[in-house]
């Protein structure tokens, strides 16, 4: 693609996996093996597929009324699927099967669309500890983050959970393992799940200069995850962070503001991700360029598309950005609230609407 605007900037730092959190290693270093310790114990304990409170995960919970997975049948000729219960749908998942997995942020729940339609609807919180991540795993795991939880749904209805601090955003990486932003206290972190046993452990701590946003971690074409940072003060350096499979983190400095959040491996083998006013490019070198969208004033998801241009969300539209760096958008009739979109193999793209409770098929005009 032809950037519109171009900045190349070398690495901030490569450091160990420690090496960025401000505390001192004798004081951050146990309090992590602890904390790993703990949560990987919890995670082996199965939990009901639904009906389950949200206690001591090593007590059997007992069903709470209105939690149970369910199915429904939704009409969908005119492509789209109404979710029940006013489930705000936050992120999507396609399985090579075609079947649609969304994440449901209000009712702390993931749902399955098969290809008739037809909703299954797996609670897997009650109260304040709302879902906000899923990430679809080979093996068809479906592993989701919740305020306070890393989970998965297996293919067979079984669920497992633990708490690791506050996660935020899931991937599988490269690894086959499920990789995850979290914070505790004033310490960002990279955390692992590891898809044979389930075991947490912190991958690499990260300067507590920083928030990592909801939703903000990928897989690169480098056998590495990659994800977005912000700045916690006012003029502090926002950018691009990499941790190696090895726990390596390094990181690239964007401009004050720029306020990068959804990410994903392009279709060119460098990162995109969305930034205040338009869509950011970074390749694995980290050479950063720029394509403003003055049009959308805060894109929201990006991914990579079948025709290999750059497909995002901003509002109630669906934008484009071909290979020269030409843009278009297309306003999506009864849309509310676009939270995120999915490419389709055969055309089109799905899309979820937060605000509106439904995912639509979308196919661009010719």
């Amino acid at each position: 693609m032809t950037p519109a605007g171009r900045r190349d900037e070398g690495p901030v730092r490569n450091m160990s996996p420690r090496s960025g959190a401000r505390r001192s290693p004798a004081r951050t270093a146990p309090r992590a093996r602890h904390r790993v310790v703990v949560c990987a114990a919890l995670l082996v304990v199965a939990l009901p597929a639904a009906g389950c409170r949200d206690a001591d995960p090593v007590d059997q919970p007992s069903p709470a009324a209105g939690m149970s997975a369910g199915a429904s049948r939704q009409g969908a000729a005119d492509g789209v699927i109404t979710l029940p219960g006013n489930a705000g749908a936050e992120s999507l998942e396609l399985a090579p099967d075609g079947t649609l997995w969304v994440a449901e942020n209000d009712v702390g729940g993931v749902a399955r669309i098969d290809l008739a339609g037809t909703i299954t609807q797996h609670r897997l919180s009650v109260g304040w500890d709302h879902l906000s991540g899923i990430a679809r795993a080979g093996d068809g795991t479906v592993w989701f983050v919740t305020t306070t939880h890393i989970g998965r749904l297996r293919p067979g209805g079984e669920v497992t959970r633990a708490n690791f601090g506050y996660p935020g955003g899931i991937t599988v990486g490269p690894d086959g393992a499920a990789w995850f932003t979290t914070s505790s206290g004033s310490d960002p972190a990279i955390g692992r799940a590891d898809a044979t046993t389930g075991k947490l452990s912190m991958t690499a701590v990260l300067p507590s200069t920083i928030a990592l946003p909801d939703d903000s971690i990928t897989t690169g074409p480098d056998q590495a995850v990659w994800f977005s940072q912000v700045a916690k003060e006012r003029g502090g350096s926002d950018g691009i962070g990499r941790v190696s499979v090895e726990g390596v983190y390094t990181s690239w400095p964007l401009p004050p503001g720029t306020a990068p959040r959804s990410i994903t491996a392009g279709p060119d083998g460098a990162l995109w991700f969305t930034q205040h006013g338009g869509i950011g490019r970074i390749t694995v070198r980290g050479e950063v360029s720029y394509f403003p969208v003055p049009q959308a004033e805060r894109p929201s998801c990006v991914v990579a598309g079948p025709d290999g241009a750059v497909w995002f969300t901003a509002a109630t539209k669906v934008g484009r950005l071909a290979p020269s760096g030409e843009v278009t958008l297309w306003s999506v009739p009864d849309a509310v609230q676009l939270s995120a979109l999915v490419a389709v193999p055969g055309g089109g793209f799905w899309l979820a609407d937060s605000k509106a409770d439904v995912v639509r098929r979308f196919s661009p005009p010719r």
